[in-house]
């Protein structure tokens, strides 16, 4: 579960889409996050929905230490299309890195930004916990969204932008 002393962000609005069903409102999502771009990072992310209240939980491990790295929940507003994770076959250009332009095309603009960016610690760990006051009728289902780590060096230069881990958020449904 999610602690509940977490940092509070409210977002004033959203692009108008189709939401939330009553029933769906409060609810617990979760994703696993697989590593993009050779990155080697893995995250767990937990997303808990209740009361317009989205609380968000994440445990990465394999990030650049001492680096910012942005994360966000992508997605598609006002469009019946799932965001999903890049694989290779995004990599249009054929130089072995996948952008965020070649991935964006896949998983969709950034829905919501997981602010603040916390620096990574020395173990190459982020643990990132927030809580968002939303609109969840203006927001895609969360079901249709992705959660996408950014920033990693490539040739000795860090890229804040680019992607190092995905993972599609699920529906937990009870027993």
């Amino acid at each position: 579960m999610i602690k509940k002393s977490l940092f509070l962000f409210s977002l004033v609005s959203f692009v108008a889409t189709p939401g939330f069903a009553n029933d769906e409102q409060d609810s617990e999502y979760k994703a696993h996050l697989m590593p993009i771009n050779n990155s080697n990072v893995h995250a767990n992310v937990e997303v808990e929905v209740e009361n317009r209240k989205l609380e968000i939980e994440i445990k990465a491990r394999g990030l650049e230490s001492g680096k910012p790295h942005p994360q966000h929940i992508h997605g598609f507003s006002g469009m019946d299309r799932d965001s999903k994770c890049p694989d290779l076959s995004s990599d249009v250009d054929g130089d072995g890195i996948i952008t965020i332009t070649e991935a964006g095309s896949v998983f969709g603009p950034i829905i919501l930004p997981l602010v603040p960016f916390n620096l990574v610690d020395v173990n190459s760990d982020l643990d990132y916990e927030a809580k968002f006051t939303v609109d969840l009728s203006s927001m895609p289902e969360l079901e249709k969204l992705t959660v996408v780590l950014h920033g990693m060096s490539v040739n000795g230069e860090y890229i804040p932008s680019l992607p190092v881990a995905c993972g599609e958020l699920i529906l937990q449904k009870d027993d």
